[in-house]
């Protein structure tokens, strides 16, 4: 006995699958933006962070040297976005909304960090010839740094020593 082939249940199947499929397909969502700053001009370089809230999953990227940026299939909700580049303040922007399969630009204007310098002095008498004066400058974004100490020949006399 031969069969034959049903194809008026697969003229109803086939469009029944690719109905029910059609809700997972663009749901990702994307974020793109600049990172500019005071000035308008581009930030290149700068790690920006975006975090979904609900999870707490994250995702980073570099902004490019025009200072764009692009993070690409994430899902549905609300996200915090974060900025930081050495020499500026960080920046951070909560509370964006991103619906099923939306688009969200935005700028990101850094300031310049407050830049503060303090320079240290220690000296310590290393025998009768000679002082060592150790260096420590604070920088910008880092620490202290002990710089190399300084090797200063004195008088066996000097009334500046201790």
């Amino acid at each position: 006995m031969e069969r034959k082939f049903n194809w008026g249940l697969y003229q109803v199947a086939v469009p029944l699958c690719l109905w029910f499929s059609l809700p997972a397909v663009g749901q990702d969502c994307r974020i793109t933006g600049h990172v500019i700053d005071a000035g308008r001009a581009a930030v290149a370089s700068a790690i920006v962070t975006v975090t979904q809230l609900d999870s707490g999953s994250s995702r980073q990227v570099l902004s490019n040297t025009q200072g764009y940026f692009q993070l690409a299939a994430l899902p549905p909700g609300t996200y915090r976005i974060d900025a930081m580049k050495p020499g500026f303040k960080p920046l951070s922007r909560t509370g964006v909304e991103l619906s099923p399969g939306s688009a969200f630009t935005l700028d990101l204007r850094m300031e310049d960090a407050e830049v503060s310098e303090t320079v240290s002095l220690e000296a310590r008498k290393s025998g009768a010839e000679s002082l060592l004066v150790y260096i420590c400058g604070l920088s910008l974004g880092s620490g202290c740094e002990m710089l190399e100490p300084l090797v200063i020949p004195t008088q066996a006399a000097s009334p500046l020593l201790p």
